[in-house]
This record gives C-alpha cells, sequence and structure tokens, in this order.
C-alpha cells in the first residue's frame, strides 16, 4: 500500500497523529507500507496523486484544502482524515474570528464528510464526527517513546515541583488554579516550585503571569516560566516536574479533547492532577491520575496532598506509566492504525 500523507507546518498534531506514527510503519512495517510526505502544497503545489492508494492528512490543509478535496474526488482516490479537535470554535478561542472569516468550520466538516473513513482521538470526538460520516474510529494518542525528548535524564530537587505544559488555547484552563498555585505558595515557601511551559511574546500569555506573578515587582520566586519549544524538543520539559498538572474547563469543546497530557507525564512516571472533567474522566482507572474538582480548594488539597506524600507521589507516577504502557502503548496503537488503514481500503 503506498500512502501519500499532506500538511502545511509541522504542528504538535500533525508530528503525533501523522509524522510520528507514518515513520514508524516506513521503518517497521516497509513490507507493507510506503509512505510519502508532501508539506509544501500551497508552495510547490498539488503532486501527482494518481500512484496512490491512501491520501492522509489533518482536519485542514491550507489555502488548497478544496483543490484537495476536489482532485482527490476526479481520481476517485480514497481518503482519510484525522481529526484531533473540535472544530466548532468557542468564540474566547484566539482563532475564532480566523475561522469565522475563512470557514474552517465548513472546510472541515466537508472534509470529513467526503472522506473514505475518519481516524480521531476520543468516544467523545467521535460522537461528532459521526453525524457527517459513519466510517470513524478511535485511534487514541500514543507517544513514540524512543523520541529524545522522551529520554532526558529528570532533573533532581529538594522540592516538590508542579508542572504546566500549555499554550494560548489553554489561558482559561491554567486560570482555574491560579488562585490555588497562590495559596500554596504561601504555605510552602520553601518547599515547592511551579514551572509553566510554553510560553510565547503574545498578550494572552501576559495576561495569564499577571494573574499568577502580579506587578513586575511582586514575581513569585516559586513561578518559573519557560518558552515554548519545537514539537521534537518539548518533552523535556517534563524532566524538571515531579507532578503534572492538567488543569480544563467544563466546555463542549474541552469535552473533545484527547488526554495528551496523562500520557506525556507519564512518559517520565509523573503523576498527574487533572480537572474530574472529560476526557480526563474516561482515566477515572489510572491510579496515576487524581481528579479533582475545578475548586481552588479541591486543587490546593491535591497539591497539598503531593507535598506531603513524596513517596507515594512516586508510586503514583510509576502507576500512570504501567498506564500508559497498556492502553496508549506507541507499537500496538501504530499497528492497529496501519490495519484499519488496510481494512478500510477493502471495504
Amino acid at each position: 500500500m503506498k500512502i501519500l500523507a499532506l500538511w502545511e507546518g509541522m504542528g504538535g498534531v500533525e508530528y503525533h497523529r501523522l509524522y510520528s506514527p507514518l515513520k514508524y510503519l516506513q521503518i517497521n512495517h516497509s513490507d507493507k507500507v510506503e509512505v510519502d510526505i508532501c508539506t509544501d502544497i500551497n508552495e510547490k503545489g498539488l503532486p501527482d496523486l494518481r500512484g496512490y492508494d491512501l491520501v492522509l492528512f489533518n482536519r485542514y490543509i491550507g489555502a488548497k484544502h478544496y483543490d484537495v478535496l476536489v482532485h482527490l474526488a476526479k481520481y476517485n482516490i480514497p481518503y482519510i482524515i484525522d481529526i484531533d479537535d473540535y472544530w466548532v470554535l468557542p468564540r474566547f478561542h484566539h482563532a475564532y474570528r480566523w475561522f469565522k472569516s475563512n470557514q474552517i468550520k465548513a472546510a472541515i466538516t466537508d472534509a470529513i464528510n467526503y472522506a473514505h473513513a475518519v481516524t480521531t482521538t476520543t468516544p467523545e470526538l467521535a460522537a461528532k464526527i459521526r453525524v457527517y460520516n459513519k466510517q470513524v474510529t478511535v485511534i487514541p494518542n500514543a507517544l513514540n517513546l524512543t523520541d529524545e525528548q522522551w529520554l532526558s535524564e529528570p532533573t533532581a530537587s529538594d522540592k516538590i515541583r508542579f508542572g504546566w505544559v500549555g499554550g494560548l488555547t489553554h489561558a482559561n484552563d491554567i486560570q482555574i488554579i491560579c488562585d490555588s498555585i497562590a495559596d500554596i505558595c504561601e504555605a510552602y515557601p520553601d518547599r515547592v516550585e511551579f514551572y509553566l511551559c510554553g510560553y510565547e511574546q503574545h498578550h494572552i500569555w501576559q495576561s495569564i503571569l499577571y494573574r499568577f506573578n502580579g506587578a513586575a515587582d511582586k514575581v513569585r520566586p516559586q513561578i518559573k516560566v519557560s518558552h515554548a519549544q519545537s514539537v521534537n524538543e518539548y518533552g523535556n520539559f517534563y524532566r524538571l516536574f515531579d507532578v503534572a498538572l492538567a488543569p480544563l474547563e467544563d466546555t463542549n469543546w474541552n469535552n473533545c479533547k484527547s488526554e495528551l497530557k496523562i500520557i506525556e507525564a507519564a512518559a517520565y512516571s509523573l503523576p498527574v492532577i487533572a480537572s474530574g472533567v472529560k476526557p480526563y474522566l474516561n482515566h477515572a482507572g489510572n491510579a496515576g491520575v487524581r481528579l479533582v474538582k475545578n475548586t481552588p480548594t479541591d486543587w490546593f488539597n491535591a497539591m497539598r496532598w503531593f507535598i506531603d506524600n513524596p513517596d507515594k507521589t512516586k508510586i503514583m507516577g510509576e502507576a500512570n506509566k504501567a498506564y500508559a504502557d497498556i492502553h496508549h502503548n506507541f507499537p500496538a496503537i501504530t499497528q492497529a492504525r496501519l490495519e484499519f488503514y488496510i481494512d478500510s481500503l477493502q471495504k
């Protein structure tokens, strides 16, 4: 089977959902699949797609999106689209106006509607997709733990270090816990550090930091801010943590997100404190995850428990790793992905 993957720019989604698994398949299953990648269709135009058995892309591929759909239909070439996020953005999302002015929502649903099949990350998102295409399957997120970013030596510290990795779209989520973090810093001034990772020069990040630090002359010494890293390097952040934080607002859009933060923490054998909302509720059986209500008191108490129980913190971290090794095993999930590709073409 000869596959062509299309994308514009290497973001986290393209890396985890297309590049990494397809690279693995090319190396480990070359007897079954041959993979080509095209990342610059907006500059160089479409390649000749007629030599491929299957085309893959992630939800929206830029200005040539409809050109690709028309070309695939013209030559009756099957394509599978991967959907990692709900396409109906909340108004506070920094890309909301761009989505609306460029009719991205319609472009994504059109691509779903005409796809040979669809892969996605969670049952919640699959339910949204099934309205447009019944041929949808859940391929859970998984990390290729042979990537160097998941192999760094964890750093040592005499403090308990809590860490959060996020971006502009998570501004409302991280602010859920800013008061709890302030209270923990007051209660344990010499025993804790908080790492906020993913910083960019953007007014949204400035608003986040203001909530944590206040005026410039009142910066809390326990708050450490790290700049955003590339998709093949950001995993190194987790080597700095003892406990990972995953706050999440309970919204329709967020409920369709994946559990990637839990899997990332598991790569470094870290426990996670997560909001008790979907998708994290799907992992209630994971002994390495503590689910909490989105209240300052609940978050404070959860963080305090880890500070007071360092030995149990390590045990929970190992439990999270064991859970991910079973339910988010990269070789097994990538094998299932290949089998889905093959089966879908036979239908």
